[in-house]
């Protein structure tokens, strides 16, 4: 259980992101490439491991006086740097590996998404909305991967909307920061100087606003498909944002958005209905 933490294992949820382009490439079910992608996102979570590790190390201090995260195994004292390190490298080599023998695009991009994060590790995080921006960029890496490894491209509605909710939930990950800045006077990270609830506040209605916005401008494009289908989906993410903004303004627990996930019954909900429908929606040739 100590070295799952230390790996992130419950954060390589988030690149099931890669899976996005064969999903609305509606070839699921096409072997050759869902086995592809597969061996990619796992190839791709070995190397976030080592992007975890270095980010842990720059972050041990502040670790060690957030409420949950000085249980972190490098900021407990429970695993050694010499050895997180040894284990991340080899992770990250074994990775590399894996993704260079599926596609040679992927592994440059996995390159720059480890370039990327090594850098905002050290220091670009601690650049006000340049740290957010740069979190939504890892995402839409992930997506690019995903159209790499399956050499199909991804429209540009389904990148704007992929950065957009990556941004959103940054921004709300963020504001949890600041408000235990504000209230706990609790530094997290340096960053938190250069921000106030006010402005997380408003920016979290802002970019909720423009989310809502491009979903529905979506699901409009679509015009092959049953429009009923489409706005159940925009309900569900209409209560979707409504809820996560509940529990970011609310309870003030906007930040760790896995564990949300993971412990939120009413978002997973959400999101097994809106996986379902939008499935329906795509395969709905292949399935009936």
């Amino acid at each position: 259980m100590l070295y799952l933490k230390l790996i992130r294992f419950n954060h390589w949820i988030k690149n099931l992101f890669i899976f996005i382009p064969l999903f609305f490439s509606v070839e699921l079910f096409s072997v050759d490439k869902f086995l592809l992608t597969f061996y990619t996102t796992i190839g791709f979570s070995f190397i976030t491991v080592l992007v975890y590790i270095i980010n842990d190390v720059f972050d041990i201090e502040f670790d060690k006086n957030h409420k949950d995260k000085k249980f972190r195994p490098i900021a407990s004292g429970e695993i050694s740097l010499k050895s997180s390190f040894v284990i991340g490298l080899l992770f990250f080599l074994l990775g590399l590996w894996i993704v260079y023998s599926v596609s040679i695009n992927a592994f440059f991009l996995s390159i720059i998404y480890f370039i990327l994060n090594f850098f905002y590790s050290f220091k670009l995080k601690s650049i006000p909305i340049l740290d957010l921006i740069i979190v939504s960029i890892g995402f839409i890496i992930r997506v690019y991967i995903g159209s790499a490894v399956i050499q199909i491209s991804v429209s540009n509605w389904v990148m704007i909307m992929v950065f957009l909710l990556s941004l959103f939930l940054a921004i709300c990950k963020r504001r949890d920061d600041v408000y235990l800045y504000e209230k706990k006077n609790t530094i997290n990270r340096k960053v938190v100087l250069h921000y106030n609830l006010e402005f997380m506040n408003k920016i979290i209605t802002i970019v909720s606003s423009v989310l809502i916005v491009s979903y529905l401008l979506f699901i409009t494009s679509m015009e092959n498909f049953s429009s009923t289908y489409l706005l159940l989906t925009f309900i569900l993410v209409i209560l979707g944002i409504l809820r996560y903004n509940q529990i970011t303004y609310v309870y003030n627990k906007g930040g760790s958005p896995i564990k949300i996930l993971f412990h939120d019954i009413f978002l997973q909900i959400i999101l097994i209905c809106w996986v379902t429908i939008f499935f329906i929606i795509l395969y709905k040739n292949q399935i009936f």
